[in-house]
């Protein structure tokens, strides 16, 4: 599932009255577009007489850019709860994911039936799902072979690296033509950016279907023009 602000709040209450004892204060969320975390406790530091240093102005930031299962998110929370005790109680952990956090961690999966960790990887479906959420602008070279196969590249947007990919691939007698595209469609963001003389192999039918509505390139000596 993905995030919302609501399901968030819904689940620091039921935790922190279930797990924590209530003994934690609101704390404000914030939904965040970042790809690179599914959750965040963040907090301002302060040092004060004995080189105490004390955290305050709390803040729990939520990814809604990722698509995971509800009890898994709901461990994510819970994650972050932890992180949020050990810094509003001033415990000093020997790391961010120390000792304290850990048996925590163990703790409450022990008696709450939780599948906490210290860090939740991405799979590579939900990660092709978050970059294929993101619109940027990509060279497409489109390549048909004699034999009716049909690939694509990403080439990286250097006009040297695109020409020179441009004459090499046509050299292979393999290949009956090669088509250039500049196209922001989101689907392009799995395939990796690249000027070696590879190809992936797809569909003409799928291939097209995303190319709709690209702007066509065309090599005329040593520059590229947008059609």
């Amino acid at each position: 599932m993905i995030a919302t602000k609501k399901f968030i709040e819904d689940r620091l209450a039921r935790f922190n009255q279930e797990i924590f004892g209530g003994r934690l204060p609101d704390i404000p969320v914030r939904m965040s577009d970042a790809t690179s975390f599914l959750g965040m406790c963040v907090a301002k530091v302060r040092t004060l007489p004995g080189a105490r240093r004390e955290h305050f102005d709390f803040e729990l930031r939520i990814s809604t850019r990722h698509d995971i299962p509800e009890h898994e998110l709901e461990d994510v929370v819970i994650h972050e709860m932890i992180h949020y005790f050990i810094m509003y109680n001033g415990l000093a952990d020997t790391a961010p994911h120390g000792e304290i956090f850990k048996g925590m961690m163990k703790s409450i999966n022990r008696m709450h039936g939780r599948g906490i960790t210290v860090s939740r990887r991405l799979t590579a479906d939900e990660k092709a799902k978050v970059s294929d959420g993101k619109r940027a602008w990509h060279v497409i070279a489109a390549i048909r072979f004699h034999d009716g196969r049909t690939g694509l590249k990403v080439l990286p947007r250097v006009m040297p690296k695109i020409l020179d990919y441009h004459r090499h691939v046509l050299l292979s007698p393999e290949v009956r033509t090669i088509s250039l595209y500049l196209h922001d469609d989101p689907f392009f963001n799995r395939y990796p950016v690249s000027a070696a003389y590879r190809v992936h192999e797809i569909e003409e039918r799928i291939l097209m279907e995303h190319l709709k509505g690209a702007h066509r390139l065309e090599v005329r000596g040593n520059k590229i023009v947008q059609c």
